[in-house]
């Protein structure tokens, strides 16, 4: 959500408007059914999560309301300047196909204002045949058109045909699991019975009973909009065996239960929309630069799939293309397709993303184990299909007729479920039991959880700062060093103090995390992309200023945008007068409570005797590329 914030704000504006109420999303619940018995639900923190906050969820008490800790907003301890969000990904990529085309417009009347003899163009829809390596160029063919490129970003999903075709290997595990993907709506007047069930009202509903084993995703409650995840096993399961009729009986008694003979007509306010068989798998590509010329470069799911379990496959593909549009930019801003360019510039890409998208990787593989954890309690072992399931492909059973032994499987499956018809009844010894197992686990912080602060915003490129797997859950604490994003502070932009005659202009309060972005409204006029170097407190002393640049600009020949940062008013009110006098090209900040510097590295400050001044050049992705320190003595 920065990203979007800072980079896309038409895109997250528009993600706050459509997404549904926090409170219909910020909770998980486990029963026989969503309507029917609940064993257990979890109340997860989304709003306003503090800085060392830990992303686990509150097991509800039986009988009891939950319990959420609600942050303002305003509160400077708030570990980001965003809160999370929930919307189903057809809108969020239809989203993102709209502020492509607004920007395929602008950049497009920009340029010819400019007089640039090249354009934009987006061609959506077509699919892409094979992309060709000759030379110094890359030519695209899709099924309507021949494109030459300098570079092609291969994201077109994880079984990517480009990647196939250029030789790109996976590493992981390929099938960890297959499902039936259904996407489906319920009526106005099924959504209105379900929103009825105040403690049913959730994100994800964790579904056993003798029918159907799943995971419904509720996208949408008030629009009906749904998604089901059934496990399968081929090929003694077959996507095939997921008929229509077959499926809507199945949402229909995952949503409702068995209780009511009633239930039976709801199968006509079930309207399901596709049927489609997938395989989990969690995956990271052995090189994210692929082809002889390593000028093919993938990123997205093309680069990585991981599980779904903690939303981590969308996000991370966000931060590859964060990562990457700068670098492709400034390439072609210095001249395109050169061995020492692409060095300087693409490598990187691969040595950052590609360990943060196998840190990703493992902790989704982690969290989905959870989710088996929870099936064990329900005395459902995911083990043992893989076991019957090795005994049916073993000889002299494996020369059975293959539907004879689905038929043996299918039986198996279906007599261990039935057990689970307990569970819908109270006061059942064996239903009963299973309840007390959920809650266990819950209690003691199993299950899955929404939110994983440090992973999200606390990694670093920083090939020493990966992130194990001590507590997944743990709270994030803000850190300026380099290889992070520059953390939310809250500071204040110092601007004139009247405009308008005797009219005294209110207070612009803004974030440090992609300040840059903010700064120069990227999203209204594309530029070439800059480093940011801040100085903080560079005292009324132009010696002072023009040493931390030049360290600045010695670190990168790059363009560089110049921010001030001061922890007094007095003091950055003299500076800003003096830049608007002199039209120098900077900006003022202020950090009253010097935040900000309390959090660059202790090891930073070498002589506690001398006051110590930072500066810190600053990507155009917002991670931190290099912090110097500097001594001011005093005579």
């Amino acid at each position: 959500m920065e990203i979007l914030k800072h980079y896309v704000p038409h895109v997250y504006n528009q993600v706050l408007k459509d997404m549904p109420p926090m409170e219909h999303w910020e909770r998980f619940t486990f029963g026989s059914s969503v309507l029917g018995r609940q064993m257990a639900r979890v109340s997860h923190p989304v709003q306003g999560i503090e800085v060392g906050q830990d992303g686990n969820g509150s097991l509800v008490p039986e009988n009891g309301a939950a319990v959420i800790n609600r942050t303002d907003l305003r509160n400077n301890r708030r570990c980001s300047v965003c809160d999370p969000s929930h919307l189903a990904q057809n809108k969020f990529s239809s989203l993102l196909l709209d502020e492509a085309r607004r920007m395929e417009l602008l950049t497009n009347q920009q340029r010819a204002e400019s007089h640039l003899d090249y354009a934009v163009n987006i061609f959506h829809g077509e699919s892409v045949q094979c992309v060709e390596e000759h030379d110094s160029k890359l030519i695209v063919q899709t099924d309507q058109r021949q494109i030459e490129a300098q570079y092609v970003i291969a994201a077109e999903g994880c079984n990517s045909q480009t990647r196939i075709q250029h030789g790109g290997e996976l590493a992981g595990n390929t099938a960890m699991q297959h499902l039936i993907n259904v996407h489906f709506r319920t009526s106005q007047s099924l959504s209105k019975r379900l929103m009825e069930r105040n403690d049913a009202i959730g994100m994800l509903h964790f579904v056993f009973n003798k029918d159907i084993v799943g995971a419904f995703v509720c996208h949408n409650l008030e629009e009906g909009e749904w998604v089901l995840q059934i496990p399968y096993f081929p090929p003694f399961q077959e996507p095939k065996d997921y008929t229509l009729e077959r499926v809507r009986e199945m949402v229909r008694v995952g949503l409702v239960g068995h209780n009511s003979s009633t239930d039976n007509t709801i199968v006509n306010d079930i309207d399901i929309l596709t049927i489609k068989p997938w395989t989990m798998a969690a995956t990271v590509a052995k090189s994210f630069l692929i082809g002889d010329s390593k000028r093919i470069i993938l990123a997205g799911d093309a680069a990585h799939a991981f599980p779904p379990a903690g939303g981590f496959g969308m996000n991370t593909g966000l931060q590859d293309a964060h990562n990457l549009a700068w670098r492709l930019a400034m390439s072609l801003q210095n001249g395109g397709v050169s061995k020492e360019v692409d060095a300087q510039l693409l490598s990187p890409y691969e040595s950052e993303r590609r360990p943060i998208a196998s840190q990703n990787a493992a902790l989704s593989v982690r969290n989905f184990n959870r989710t088996l954890d929870i099936a064990k309690a329900c005395y459902l072992n995911a083990d043992h299909p893989t076991l019957l399931k090795r005994v049916l492909e073993t000889p002299p059973i494996s020369f059975l007729p293959l539907a004879v032994r689905q038929q043996t499987f299918t039986t198996a499956v279906k007599t261990a479920m039935l057990p689970l018809t307990k569970l819908g009844s109270l006061g059942n010894i064996y239903g009963d039991s299973i309840v007390k197992n959920v809650r266990k686990i819950l209690e003691s912080g199993g299950g899955l959880p929404l939110l994983f602060p440090r992973f999200e915003i606390g990694f670093s490129y920083d090939p020493l700062e990966i992130l194990d797997d001590g507590d997944d859950t743990a709270g994030y604490y803000p850190k300026v060093a380099v290889g992070y994003r520059l953390p939310h502070v809250p500071i204040e932009i110092i601007e004139s103090e009247y405009k308008d005659g005797d009219e005294a202009v209110a207070a612009k309060f803004t974030t440090m995390t992609d300040i840059e972005a903010q700064i120069q409204e990227r999203w209204k006029c594309p530029l070439s992309p800059r480093h940011t170097v801040i100085l903080w407190n560079p005292i009324n002393s132009g010696s002072m200023r023009n040493k931390m640049l030049e360290w600045a600009q010695s670190q990168n020949d790059v363009e560089l945008k110049s921010i001030e940062l001061y922890s007094k008013r007095l003091e950055a009110r003299d500076r800003h007068d003096e830049i608007i006098k002199k039209g120098i090209e900077s900006n003022v900040l202020l950090d009253e409570r010097s935040l900000f510097a309390g959090l660059v590295s202790e090891e930073r400050m070498e002589n506690k005797d001398d006051t110590i001044f930072y500066a810190v050049l600053v990507r155009p992705d917002g991670h931190i590329a290099a912090i110097k320190s500097f001594l001011y003595k005093v005579n």
